[in-house]
Order: structure tokens, then sequence, then C-alpha cells
């Protein structure tokens, strides 16, 4: 008889590298949520190879002037915004990893009887493992087991309030310096808009001062000054246009981390409730 979908996935342990990219493709990733950074820089710099090609049967169009105008900065912000779109989407991924250990269920007996004492929570912590592969890299299940484990040395419910606060902290702290690499960025993106403006009108100022330096021709007139003009418009293109590359990036990348982090926010809150109610509701450390 075929077995139903909840019995095979009570038969499959739970394992923290399915569904997670950077695990399937054979990469060392840090715990939890954190990203294998060089890897996605290097899949950052072959995109913007991929947007520079792209770009080419455009030329001539709004979007090219915009981006070409400002070659020696624009790139840089692609090349970074690209770098942040990655490490974002694999956080993403790994989220939604993390998130799948508070759907499994059956770890923590449902009977009316059941209470969580040193003496029992072997039978959990033995459940835990016959149910998740390697259970501690989940953010829950590491709380989940450091807690547990260390029941025969805690002597009042209050002092395992304070072990899983505690580690509470400690994920918290972990995640919010997973986010440095893509904060740094969202700092340098504008930064490097404003140096192409900074350098846009440089030119527009150097071109136009041989405007005024060399005068004009008689012979030439208005034709020789509009001709001279060009570079200086040219020079605040590109200011202008650096710095809408750049602002648009950052707003961009702003957003979406914000939304992921929230989602780490979530998941954290999500673990704590479920420790609150699985553990701290249960725990009886008294007579034993």
């Amino acid at each position: 008889m075929a077995k139903t979908q909840s019995e095979a996935s009570l038969m499959t342990p739970l394992d923290s590298s399915a569904g997670d990219l950077e695990c399937a493709i054979g990469l060392s990733t840090g715990r939890y949520t954190r990203t294998h950074g060089p890897f996605w820089f290097a899949v950052a710099m072959v995109l913007t190879v991929v947007t520079w090609l792209a770009l080419i049967p455009f030329k001539g169009s709004y979007l090219e002037d915009v981006i070409a105008s400002g070659w020696q900065t624009n790139w840089l912000c692609i090349l970074f915004t690209w770098w942040c779109v990655f490490i974002l989407f694999a956080k993403w991924q790994k989220v939604k990893v993390q998130r799948r250990a508070l759907e499994v269920t059956g770890i923590f007996p449902r009977r009316g009887d059941f209470v969580l004492s040193p003496g029992t929570s072997g039978e959990v912590l033995a459940e835990l493992k016959r149910r998740v592969a390697r259970p501690r890299e989940f953010l829950l299940f590491n709380r989940v087991w450091l807690s547990l484990s260390n029941l025969g040395n805690i002597g009042e419910v209050r002092d395992v309030g304070a072990v899983l606060d505690s580690q509470a902290d400690s994920d918290s702290s972990a995640i919010d310096s997973s986010y440095t690499v893509i904060r740094s960025l969202i700092w340098t993106i504008p930064v490097l808009g404003f140096i192409g403006t900074v350098l846009g009108l440089g030119i527009a100022i150097g071109n136009f001062t041989n405007v005024i330096t060399e005068g004009t021709e008689a012979a030439g007139g208005v034709a020789s000054i509009r001709d001279k003009l060009g570079p200086v418009v040219g020079g605040l293109a590109t200011a202008f246009n650096t710095t809408l590359v750049a602002l648009v990036a950052a707003v961009g990348v702003q957003l979406a981390t914000t939304y992921i982090y929230k989602l780490e926010e979530d998941l954290l809150d999500d673990i704590s409730s479920y420790c609150n109610d699985n553990i701290i509701s249960r725990l009886k450390l008294t007579n034993w």
C-alpha cells in the first residue's frame, strides 16, 4: 500500500540542506541564514557583464545613455546592486528552510500528563534526533537542544527562561551581523553616485572654462559657442545620471533588505513563542 504524504514526511528527517541553493551547489555556508558572500560577488560580476552586453542593442536609447554616461561609477553601482540582490535571495531561501522547523510536529508528546523534566527531556531529544537531521543547524532546534540538554543543571523554571532568552539574544545578534556587508553596500552605492556627480561636474566646469578662455572666433559666432558647450552639457549629464542610477539602486536594495530582515525578525519571534508554548509552559523542575 502506498504511503500517505504525512507518513512519508515522518519517515524522512528534516534536513537543513534541502531547499538551500548554496548547499545544492556544494558551497560551504555559514550557520542559519548566513550566505557565501564571495561566491555571490563572482555571480554579480558575471551578471554585470551580461547587463553591459544586454545594453548593446539599445545603444542610443535613454536607458543606455543614463548608464553609459556615468561609466566611471555606474557599473560599480550595478555590480554592488547585483551582489546585494543575490545575497538577499540566498537569505530568503534560508529563512524558508529555517521556518520549516516550525512545521515539524510530534517532537513534544501531546498527552495531557506529559511534563518536561530532567527525566523526560531525553525522550524529547531522542525524538528530535529521529525527525531532524543535524538539528543544531536550525535556529529553533538549537535553542530547544540547549535548553533541554541542560535541564539537569538547572534548578528553577526561570533559569530555563534565562537560557532561552540568552540564546534568543545570541541568535538575534548573529542574524543582525549577517547584514553587515549589505548595509555597507547600501551606504557605498549612494557614495559612488556622489563621486560620479563630482566627476561629472568637474568635467562640465573644465569644459566651460575652456569656452570662456578660448572665446569665440568672429567667423564662428553662435555655432562655435554651441560646439564648445557640448562637452559641458555632457559633463552635467554624467553628474546627474550617476546620482540617478545610484539612488534608484540604493532605494531598491534598501526596500528588499528591509523585507528580508522583517522575515527574519518574524522567524525569531515565532521561535520564541514556540519555546514558550512547548518548553516553559510544560516544565516541572521540582520534586526530582
